[in-house]
């Protein structure tokens, strides 16, 4: 290949050269990043391309946050107000050092109250500053829209929904000014629609808000659909969401998250203390031979 070309490649796709450096994909995002399980499933399929089997790979969720720096009176029966990413992420990004980020935010942004410009433009202002911050740090970044609310409810208390679907919409457009972003949203709803007609009793969410598995794997698809593309992976690499299989890889999941949210002080209430890091590192090098040797 002509050197001008390798280098006109390069500057359009910068994921070409995303093996060059070691990759460091830190995940970022509310409850249902937290909990992970869609976040392992696609770790499944990233640790299946080559040169990324053992690259480092957390996931830094963290129940109940915002973007926004918004909270409803109340919350957690009042025991403490919604995080705000804001008052976390230069440490994350000063001390983890990702080279990806994967972000999914905007569920909670809304605080589940009808569309309102204020919280909106919070919500906005939130994901720009998210995306200056990564790239400020040398971080790329990859924004996911957010997930569906009450997709098995009766269209009436769907209210929210349109809210999720007016940040989406926002999200997608400023592809115009360059950033990468995935809608899951738009993709979740095509793959709630399909479980549907497959299976007329399928729930994604009993509460409206947190998957159930099966759910969790619907999100997986939604996100590996656009990230590989993105990242020049092989797009028809199978998701791994067998429990059995997938245990040592989800362990290893837990064991870096707490490590990671305690080393950079995330002082959540329902956050359990991690392990030290040494201790954690180790912990993910034995789950992970463990996951490779079940496959």
């Amino acid at each position: 290949m002509p050197w001008l070309l390798f280098i006109c490649l390069i500057w359009i796709h910068p994921a070409l050269y995303a093996d060059s450096s070691e990759p460091r994909i830190l995940f970022l995002g509310d409850d249902n990043t937290y909990h992970g399980g869609w976040v392992v499933e696609v770790e499944s399929a990233i640790r299946a391309q080559k040169g990324y089997a053992r690259v480092s790979i957390v996931n830094m969720g963290l129940l109940s946050e915002t973007v926004s720096g918004l909270s409803e009176s109340g919350h957690a029966g009042g025991s403490f107000t919604r995080p705000h990413l804001k008052n976390r992420l230069s440490r994350v990004l000063a001390q983890y050092k990702p080279t990806w980020v994967i972000a999914q935010y905007g569920m909670n942004d809304g605080l589940y109250l009808p569309l309102d410009e204020n919280r909106f433009k919070a919500f906005q202002e939130g994901i720009t500053n998210l995306r200056d911050d990564c790239i400020k740090s040398g971080a790329k970044i990859i924004l996911l829209t957010p997930s569906l609310y009450a997709a098995d409810k009766l269209p009436e208390v769907k209210e929210y929904e349109k809210v999720l679907r007016t940040y989406s919409a926002w999200m997608v457009a400023q592809r115009k000014a360059g950033w990468q972003v995935i809608d899951v949203h738009s993709r979740l709803m095509l793959e709630y629609d399909n479980a549907k007609r497959a299976d007329p009793k399928f729930i994604f969410a009993h509460d409206g808000v947190h998957p159930t598995e099966k759910g969790h794997s619907l999100i997986a698809r939604s996100v590996w659909g656009g990230l590989a593309p993105s990242m020049f992976w092989v797009k028809d690499t199978p998701l791994i969401s067998d429990g059995t299989k997938n245990r040592p890889l989800y362990k290893s999941m837990v064991v870096l998250r707490n490590a990671w949210l305690s080393e950079t002080g995330s002082n959540h209430p329902l956050v359990n203390h991690g392990l030290p890091l040494d201790t954690a590192e180790m912990r993910f090098k034995e789950y992970l031979k463990d996951y490779f040797s079940g496959l």
